[in-house]
């Protein structure tokens, strides 16, 4: 519903936006013993501010993507913290050579099909590096939390996105019943006209403005009832509701306000400080960037790595002898000639010794080897690469500073903004008091002259008229009151409850 007085709605918008965490409370005070099913059950079953809220959380697509955005930060900083651990890696390769190709075991060239087969394994773990992974690890714990705060601000924000709708067509459900209100006095005060008219003490032109005047309610009756339906219907669509045309929300009952609270802009800030998300997220942010500042001045430090390896290898031209097993002549092969008879050649025999391929798991054995070794870099020149990425943090740091500044006049703005605001309220709603009551003994009196024909129909008109625009300002200003006073309670940590 479109609420007449647009400081209320505009301002009260920019006030939930600034303030941003009231859900902590809403969820952490309201009592359990009033809680409902956040999903499910009847579309017509009445829906209070609690139930609606809690249904936004779960359902809210902004809040599920910052939840994402919590979890790749965790993921984050556990990759570091496991980065402290030593690493080992182990590899094979299996290759088949074909042509001119060396050997890798006899690392001689030979012209048959060679299979080759490796296996390796690494490992390393960083012994000094300057501090720099405990700093990284640091600031990556402080993005993690400062996530989760920005999930709580997303949360805050929702629920306070809800809390206007709520109230909102709260109002204009009081406005449409006020209206009814008016239209059936208008009625009442219609039918004694067209009797004193029935009875001659009357002129016809009487029941002929009255009637006007009831024609005119009825159509403001039709209008606060289309108001009061899409209002019910932003805040069903808002909760994602299948059918928010059966959506109806939990009437309220007597909601008297407390005894005007007496509290100074200093002291709410002070209780506020620690709580509000978007401080402590800007406070957190500010440490990343100072320990993201300690990684970056590490990098000028040397780093003392230490590593071990372990290989072996295989290969199909790895024979060995048969030694249970007698050579084979397979021909000869010429020795020299007779020194007296140089055509006389001399030959000796050639054998074949039977041979195996060593089996794999043999060869595997056979030819491992170990390392150990250290490595140690020393930064000298890096085309100023460390200089660059220490100026870069130096300047995140400073910006990260003013930021966690900026947030905390925000805040100290947005309380003395509400305190301000509360004050102001609470003298609105008494003065559309006091003018209600002077416009309801306004009207009745007038209510008796116009029936003695003492006054005529448009100024009873205007008495009347009048009097309705007193009473609805006095609903607006209630319900502005009780958005106020919510707010100091939140910023108190009072529970925040609207039965």
């Amino acid at each position: 519903m479109k609420i007449s007085q647009p400081t209320f709605r505009s301002e009260w918008i920019k006030h939930i936006t600034s303030g941003g965490f009231l859900l902590l409370y809403i969820l952490l005070f309201i009592p359990a013993a009033k809680a409902q099913s956040t999903g499910g059950g009847p579309l017509d079953e009445a829906w209070t501010l609690e139930r609606c809220i809690r249904h936004a959380l779960d359902s809210n697509l902004s809040i599920r993507q910052a939840a994402i955005q919590v979890t790749n930060n965790r993921n984050d900083l556990r990759q570091l913290q496991l980065s402290r651990y030593p690493t080992a890696n182990a590899g094979s390769s299996l290759s088949l050579n074909n042509g001119r190709v060396i050997d890798p075991f006899t690392n001689t060239f030979d012209e048959q099909t060679i299979e080759s087969n490796q296996l390796s394994l690494q490992s390393g773990a960083l012994i000094y590096g300057g501090g720099q992974l405990r700093q990284s690890i640091k600031s990556q714990e402080m993005a993690y939390e400062a996530s989760r705060e920005d999930l709580n601000s997303t949360r805050n924000n929702i629920a306070l996105n809800i809390a206007n709708l709520y109230l909102q067509a709260l109002l204009a459900e009081k406005l449409q019943e006020s209206a009814l209100k008016q239209l059936e006095m208008t009625r009442a005060q219609r039918e004694r006209i067209q009797k004193l008219v029935d009875a001659g003490a009357l002129s016809i032109d009487n029941l002929l403005n009255i009637r006007a005047q009831e024609a005119s309610e009825e159509l403001s009756l039709v209008n606060a009832r289309n108001n009061s339906t899409n209002s019910l219907v932003n805040l069903a669509l808002q909760l994602q509701r299948p059918d928010p045309g059966s959506f109806q929300i939990k009437q309220a009952t007597q909601f008297d306000l407390q005894a005007p609270m007496e509290i100074g802009i200093q002291a709410l800030f002070v209780q506020t400080e620690q709580r509000i998300p978007e401080l402590k997220a800007a406070q957190l942010r500010e440490k990343q960037a100072l320990h993201g500042l300690s990684a970056a001045r590490a990098a000028r430090y040397p780093s003392l790595r230490g590593f071990a390896n372990m290989s072996t290898v295989y290969s199909s031209t790895n024979r060995r002898f048969l030694t249970d097993q007698p050579p084979v002549v397979t021909g000869t092969a010429p020795l020299g000639y007779l020194e007296n008879d140089p055509t006389q050649i001399v030959v000796r025999p050639v054998y074949n010794y039977p041979t195996e391929l060593v089996p794999r798991f043999n060869q595997w054995g056979d030819n491992l080897g170990y390392g150990l070794g250290l490595s140690l870099s020393i930064p000298i020149a890096n085309s100023a690469q460390v200089e660059t990425q220490i100026r870069r943090a130096a300047q995140s740091a400073t910006q990260a500073r003013l930021q966690t500044q900026t947030a905390r006049n925000q805040l100290f703005s947005d309380v003395a903004r509400a305190v301000t605001e509360y004050r102001a309220a609470l003298a609105r709603v008494e003065a559309n008091r006091r003018n209600v009551e002077a416009q309801r003994e306004n009207y009745s009196f007038s209510e008796r002259r116009q029936e003695q024909g003492l006054i005529n129909p448009v100024e009873y008109t205007t008495i009347k008229n009048r009097l309705q625009i007193a009473e609805v300002n006095l609903e607006q200003a209630r319900y502005e009151m009780l958005f106020r006073a919510k707010v100091i309670d939140f910023y108190l940590g009072r529970p925040i409850i609207l039965e």
